[in-house]
């Protein structure tokens, strides 16, 4: 402050006290306006815009003063500060302002000033002036705004990374608390009810702790290759003949879905240099995310082949598949680490994000590249390329990886699951199990089982179609799921008027609380996070079922009597809704005897298995029954409160036999309609 003080006094001093009353005015509004931002440091954009205008109208002031831009160049310097400091902040329309207000404001007190026209060129010396300006003007304005760009670019990518980072873990967390959960409940089950589970069982926590080594494993190779510290341990042997072997191991695995996995090779031998172990890895990973991801009745084929190329021979190998594809947008970054294709008609939970990440690593390790072809419901092909060389030690495959392949791969394969079942098994319960994950079925069912009807679906959209088909009593689903996921599946069934009463308990490794409470916001009844107590869930659904029970005591009521003034004042839910249109459909056909079941279905828009499994779960009666009980009640009505006689009464609520109605009245009131008839 002093020196600027100082230099103030000196110009001034030179060029008069004017010059030196702006410097001091230009100092103390800076000086003025750095305190005031100290302590508002939200106001920053005010601050730059108050401090541009300074620069820009007290420095064309020093001009005029001190005898023009051809008399003084300091001044203009100093003032063209101003735009360049605009230049500076996201605000590039406030730029240009400012630079066309710092050229007027130089033109204006050049042309001002009565001493600045003697023997000057005034045309070429402001036409030079505004040439330069413009240009260095304009230079920085591209310079600065491809640098917004840039920041703008790098600042999304660092966003995109962390949302997938954000999504990787997500998944990491389900890939491993599934396992975990099923090892967990699945030793209970062994040591509660060892003659029926210990063998079963025992199969099952051993795949589930095969998968969990699996996982970490790739998880340790992806930063062993970053890191640089993953060995390339080459043989040369028959790679057509391994391929075909790896394929095979995958046979039973496909057969759960019935896809057909089909292997050629053109030539049938290719000997080269190759590390069975990466092959290994490379190959089942994409046969099995083909198979995942193909729907039953699908088909794979992997293919190999020898093409020549300038640097030599390479293998073309092949993983074509008619599963449901890849987005075009996406195809360039399925490859990065934590990224997973995410198709709106599909929503592919099941992995982690590094299992293609993982392969493209191991494919550059062997020196070759890895390619996609794909659109969504078209499939996808997979294309790897190999550089043929012929120089390690000719060696036949290990037998052990021969081995840990075959366990793995056989590993996959579905356990049938036929426990005994009690003769009651109709009458009981049904609840609907939706997970793609066939071992959290096999477990969730030997829970359940003993006392509920199981019915499964292997992913959110079948669940969908089989809860509107099937109305079961209650649901029991995951969240990450293919096809549909779990929120969106819980939504659709509570806005849907036929499921809307059935009582959806969410199973889910998402242990966080934003994502408890986007469940319950969905309209799930109990929210369970992976590893579950399995007395819990039992818990929580026979509370379920009681709560049901409760409810239908009031829509009972309801059946009878209709929404009171009260109820009818708050905000109705979809039962209270259904209920009613169900009691107001029925008053209006009271009198029409062919007025029945098909008709009212074709009111409701619903078949006849929906409606009865919906009405009889929420008032624990029949739709006939209702139907008679209303019509009874309704006569009951009549004949208290109108002088119509007992035939006309039987057929204004749809009697046309008044024997039939008479015996229905003496059975629902204790007495006939002509006593009725005379106490009133």
């Amino acid at each position: 402050m002093p020196v600027l003080i100082l230099a103030s006094y000196l110009i001034g001093t030179h060029y008069g006290h004017a010059v030196l009353y702006v410097n001091l005015v230009f100092i103390s509004a800076f000086f003025v306006s750095l305190i005031v931002f100290h302590f508002k440091r939200d106001r920053i954009e005010d601050f730059a815009l108050f401090s541009q205008l300074v620069i820009v109208v007290l420095t064309s002031i020093k001009v005029y003063l001190m005898g023009g831009m051809a008399n003084i160049g300091t001044p203009v310097f100093v003032g063209f500060i101003a735009p360049v400091y605009a230049l500076t902040l996201p605000n590039k329309k406030r730029a240009i302002i400012i630079f066309l207000l710092f050229t007027s404001g130089m033109i204006t007190a050049t042309l001002l000033n009565p001493n600045s026209t003697e023997g000057l060129i005034f045309p070429s010396y402001f036409l030079g002036f505004i040439i330069s300006s413009v240009f260095i003007f304009i230079t920085l304005f591209y310079f600065t705004t491809q640098l917004d760009k840039a920041r703008k670019a790098e600042k999304e990518r660092v966003k995109k990374i962390d949302e997938l980072k954000t999504r990787f873990y997500t998944h990491i967390t389900h890939e491993f608390r599934t396992p975990l959960s099923i090892i967990s409940g699945m030793s209970d089950q062994m040591k509660a009810k060892p003659d029926q589970w210990l063998n079963e069982g025992h199969a099952i926590i051993k795949r589930n702790c095969s998968n969990l080594v699996s996982l970490t494993n790739r998880l340790l190779d992806l930063s062993k290759l970053e890191s640089n510290a993953m060995p390339v341990n080459m043989i040369q042997d028959d790679l057509a003949l391994y391929l075909k072997y790896i394929c095979e191991s995958f046979q039973s695995y496909a057969s759960t879905k019935n896809i057909d996995i089909h292997f050629e090779s053109v030539p049938d031998e290719i000997i080269m240099d190759f590390d069975p172990d990466k092959i290994r890895d490379i190959f089942s990973n994409l046969i099995s995310n083909a198979i995942k991801f193909t729907p039953n009745n699908g088909r794979i084929k992997i293919s190999a082949d020898v093409r020549k190329g300038d640097e030599g021979d390479y293998a073309i190998l092949k993983i074509e598949d008619t599963g449901i594809g890849i987005p075009k947008g996406q195809l360039n970054q399925i490859f990065n680490r934590y990224f997973q294709a995410n198709n709106q008609l599909d929503k592919m939970h099941d992995g982690t994000g590094i299992g293609l990440a993982l392969t493209n690593e191991l494919v550059k390790l062997l020196k070759g590249t890895i390619s996609v072809d794909s659109a969504t419901g078209k499939g996808s092909v997979f294309t790897i390329r190999l550089p043929i060389s012929r120089n390690a030690e000719l060696l036949k495959i290990p037998e052990s990886i021969e081995k840990n392949q075959s366990d793995s791969i056989g590993s996959r394969q579905s356990i049938t699951f036929n426990p005994s079942i009690n003769s009651e098994q109709d009458e009981r319960l049904t609840v609907l199990v939706i997970d793609d994950n066939t071992d959290v079925v096999l477990y969730l069912k030997s829970i359940l089982l003993s006392k509920y009807k199981i019915e499964v679906a292997e992913n959110g959209r079948t669940g969908l179609e089989k809860a509107c088909e099937l109305i079961p009593d209650l649901i029991v689903s995951d969240i990450m799921m293919p096809e549909i996921d779990g929120y969106a599946l819980c939504s659709k069934l509570k806005q849907d008027i036929r499921t809307s009463h059935i009582p959806i308990i969410m199973l889910t490794a998402r242990a966080d609380h934003d994502s408890k409470m986007t469940g319950l916001s969905v309209g799930a009844d109990a929210y369970l996070e992976k590893p579950f107590n399995p007395d819990e869930l039992i818990i929580r659904i026979e509370k379920l079922v009681e709560l049901r029970k409760s409810l239908q005591e009031y829509y009972r009521k309801i059946v009878d009597d209709d929404l009171t003034a009260e109820q009818e004042s708050n905000s109705l839910t979809k039962e209270d809704e259904f209920i009613r249109n169900v009691r107001e459909i029925l008053l209006k056909h009271l009198s029409e005897e062919s007025f029945g079941i098909e008709q009212l279905c074709k009111n409701l828009a619903m078949s006849r298995s929906q409606l009865y499994r919906k009405f009889s779960a929420l008032t624990d009666t029949t739709v006939h029954q209702y139907i008679m009980t209303l019509k009874l009640n309704k006569a009951q009505e009549l004949l208290l409160n109108t002088n119509l006689n007992v035939t006309e009464v039987a057929y204004d609520t749809g009697f046309k036999n008044i024997s039939h109605f008479s015996r229905a009245f003496r059975e629902r009131f204790g007495y006939p309609p002509s006593k009725e008839k005379i106490s009133s």
